[in-house]
């Protein structure tokens, strides 16, 4: 047997330079050279073996080429396929071209069979590889194809093997080779064919189908050459080439990079595959019998031409049975896998059902949560400001609003600690359930703050409630074996217009403001003059601020005034604010603003300084010491002590020279543990000369027992008592009044009477023995300047 496989176009890097475009341009002029070549061998066999050995050379560059820029040279399938293109090279060139056609040796043409059988085998093994399905598939492919191959050789055993068997042909070695190499086309037809199945319409699979068809068509003309004793006919030669040149172009096509993963098999037929397995199993078979019985003469008959139909035939009918059995295993096999995926999946929807179970209850917990107070159980803030949006949906229905503080609950959680304090929270909660009615919305605000929300409800029933509030909370609580009592403050809003739950709460937390203000265990209703008033404090608030900055604040002084000579000892520094382009705000107004600010600190620390440098002159030239009003947030700072000491140093003032007057009403607002550190900070500043006054003695409840603990120097009496001194009934305010300055006298403290306004009261006050007195009989508060003019007089003398 002879047979070439020459190429198309010359193996150059330029020639597929680009990878779109380079193997059309391969397909076009290698078509023109496949059909031109074998003519060209028939006219001029030296130029025109020549030029089928170079396309061959090209058609084995093609495939290197293709393969490698598809990134498939390191598949075995490829390199096996490679190996045959290669060998065929060798074998039509070397062997049948050079050995057998030019130098006539038969030994090359024994070698040219074997190249042919080693170069098919090559090709069958690599088509094997790259069409093998993995696991179960894999015998499914070896059936598929070998139906197919099975369905084709009865039609080529019918019409051409046996044809040429009944008509004698001589069986050389070349037609005995040449039938070898049939039945191992039809094995691969049969391989391709299951591919062409599987793998659908890829450009580089419909290339390879074709190229290996058209081998089958050329080695099919060469036996009907061998038979007829002519040398290879165009159709062969030209069916040959055409397998080099498309092998070359499925090697080249693009689509062959995503080739990779060898092509699988289904068990399943689809429903093209079934209708080619029925025409191979019904249609083939009835041809090859009926078509020979119709057209055959007596001279062509022999008793043994239908053995290998029939062995074939069942062949066929073997491997069907075989592909039902495994497609039956495989079905069985699914069925099982489905029925334990179908168990795993009931157990997987047991799962998810408890899953789904314990998220709903942890959503319905963390839903309770989000909502209520983790201590109490009551409603929260958000639920609070929903209630209040749905009841100000609703504008017919009116709106109540309860919003109550526990009054001296920090004392309670300084003292016994906080899980006593938590306790109580529970009790108070447990408290305002019982007294909310259906509809009402109970939360707490947190702290020791709560609210309630009354759908409906008028300022009376709102106030009604309020009151019942008001003595339930009043009832004594034991708490980790105690007995405490509580007292609350409550802001009622009812029968005002509201636009919003924000303004609503900012509203009745003026009223619990006015509440508070009022002293506490009280009610206050709310009223829209409350909150002009703090919409004044906010104005007034913020003007305080920069005050300093733009020297709105002025100190004025009084003197204190000796009795027994009339002469000024001392004088009290107080602060005045007048705001810019305004009237002056009485200290009364603004001093508590101060406080509850925190501005007192700053303004403290000014009016410290403004003293201390008006007083170095006074001190200097006459003696006189200077007061000056602290207070409690002064005195709780930790730097208060080195401010006061840093002052005097700067006005070179004498510490004796210098007065810190503090209220007994400052100490009664404090604990016990700030009280102790304000008597520390008192102490550490008398150990350096300064001294230290208790204003307002006499109108607290413990003024004794501070007198014991507190450094104190002077004892200022309120006014109350001067007043009283003068009235019809005064004997009792004259034994107290005179008790108190002899019990300071006794405890080495100097005594000022304040609010002295007339000559009367200033006689009884010398007659007790009282040293100092202070008020508008000597002198009311006058600046800096008019102190140096009063420093040279007696006022006392002068106003008798």
């Amino acid at each position: 047997m002879s047979q070439t496989f020459p190429g198309a176009v010359r193996a150059t890097g330029s020639s597929f330079a680009d990878k779109s475009r380079g193997w059309l341009a391969y397909l076009l002029i290698g078509g023109v050279l496949t059909v031109v070549a074998p003519l060209l061998t028939a006219v001029l066999p030296g130029p025109g073996l020549m030029a089928l050995g170079l396309l061959q050379a090209a058609s084995v560059a093609a495939v290197v080429i293709g393969v490698r820029r598809n990134g498939l040279a390191d598949q075995w399938s490829w390199r096996l396929i490679t190996a045959a293109a290669a060998v065929s090279f060798v074998e039509g060139t070397l062997f049948q071209g050079i050995g057998w056609y030019w130098l006539q040796t038969p030994a090359f043409n024994l070698l040219s069979h074997l190249g042919t059988l080693v170069s098919y085998g090559l090709a069958l093994a690599g088509l094997a590889l790259l069409g093998l399905g993995s696991g179960g598939s894999r015998w499914i492919s070896l059936i598929d194809g070998a139906i197919f191959s099975v369905g084709v050789s009865m039609p080529f055993w019918t019409f051409l093997v046996d044809p040429l068997i009944d008509r004698g042909a001589t069986l050389n070695v070349d037609i005995v080779m040449a039938m070898t190499i049939l039945a191992v086309d039809l094995i691969v037809f049969g391989m391709v064919a299951r591919m062409l199945f599987d793998g659908g319409r890829l450009p580089w699979l419909i290339f390879l189908a074709a190229s290996f068809a058209l081998l089958l068509v050329g080695d099919t003309a060469h036996i009907l050459d061998l038979a007829g004793g002519q040398p290879n006919s165009p159709l062969a030669i030209t069916a040959w080439l055409g397998w080099a040149l498309l092998i070359g172009t499925a090697a080249l096509h693009p689509s062959l990079a995503g080739a990779r993963q060898r092509l699988t098999s289904s068990a399943f037929s689809g429903r093209a595959r079934v209708t080619v397995f029925f025409a191979m199993a019904l249609l083939s078979p009835l041809a090859c019998t009926l078509i020979p019985l119709i057209f055959k003469t007596d001279e062509f008959v022999n008793p043994y031409d239908d053995v290998a139909l029939i062995l074939l035939t069942v062949e066929m009918a073997v491997l069907f049975v075989v592909r039902l059995n495994i497609i039956a295993g495989v079905a069985e096999s699914r069925a099982v896998a489905l029925d334990e995926q179908a168990e795993q999946l009931i157990a997987q929807t047991a799962k998810l059902t408890v899953a789904l179970h314990k998220q709903e209850s942890l959503q319905r917990r963390l839903s309770h949560r989000a909502s209520r107070d983790p201590l109490t159980g009551l409603a929260n803030r958000t639920v609070l400001n929903e209630a209040l949006q749905e009841s100000l949906a609703d504008a017919e229905t009116p709106l109540a609003l309860l919003l109550l503080d526990l009054d001296g609950f920090k004392d309670v959680n300084d003292t016994f600690g906080h899980p006593v304090g938590d306790e109580l929270l529970s009790q108070v909660g447990r408290r305002l359930r019982g007294i909310a009615s259906p509809g009402h919305t109970l939360a707490r605000l947190g702290g020791d703050e709560f609210a309630m929300v009354l759908p409906g409800a008028d300022l009376a029933t709102a106030t009604a409630v309020a009151q019942q509030i008001l003595h339930a909370l009043q009832a004594p609580y034991r708490c980790a074996g105690r007995e405490l009592h509580l007292t609350t403050s409550i802001g009622v809003l009812a029968g005002i217009p509201i636009a919003s739950s924000s303004e609503a709460l900012r509203d009745v937390d003026m009223a619990l403001y006015a509440a508070k203000s009022a002293g506490k265990n009280q009610i206050a209703t709310f009223d829209p003059a409350l909150r002009e008033a703090r919409m004044e404090h906010a104005r007034l608030t913020t003007g305080l601020r920069q005050a300093i900055a733009q020297n709105e604040l002025t100190l004025n002084y009084q003197p204190v005034v000796s009795l027994g000579n009339g002469e000024i000892t001392a004088v009290e520094a107080l602060l005045r604010w007048t705001p810019e382009g305004g009237k002056p705000v009485r200290p009364d107004v603004f001093i508590p603003i101060a406080e509850e600010t925190g501005l007192i600190v700053p303004i403290g620390l000014w009016v410290l300084e403004q003293a201390c440098a008006d007083a170095r002159r006074w001190h200097e030239e006459y003696g006189i010491s200077v007061t000056v009003n602290v207070s409690g947030r002064q005195l709780r700072d930790e730097s208060f002590s080195d401010a006061v000491l840093g002052v005097l140093e700067r006005h070179r003032l004498p510490e004796q020279a210098l007065v810190l007057e503090i209220t007994e009403s400052m100490l009664l607002a404090t604990t016990p543990a700030e009280t102790q550190r304000i008597i520390s900070v008192l102490a550490l500043l008398r150990e350096h000369g300064v001294r230290i006054a208790l204003d307002d003695f006499g109108t607290g409840y413990s003024s004794l027992a501070y007198l014991r603990t507190l450094p104190v120097d002077v004892l200022k009496i309120d006014r109350s008592f001067t007043t009283a001194l003068t009235e019809a009934d005064h004997h009792q305010t004259h034994a107290f009044t005179k008790a108190i300055v002899e019990l300071a006298g006794s405890l080495n403290l100097r005594t000022v009477v304040e609010g002295v306004e007339s000559g009367e009261q200033a006689g009884i006050l010398q007659r007790m023995g009282c040293p100092l007195a202070q008020g508008y009989l000597f002198s009311p508060p006058v600046p800096a300047h008019r102190i140096d003019d009063l420093l040279h007089l007696t006022p006392w003398q002068d106003a008798a």
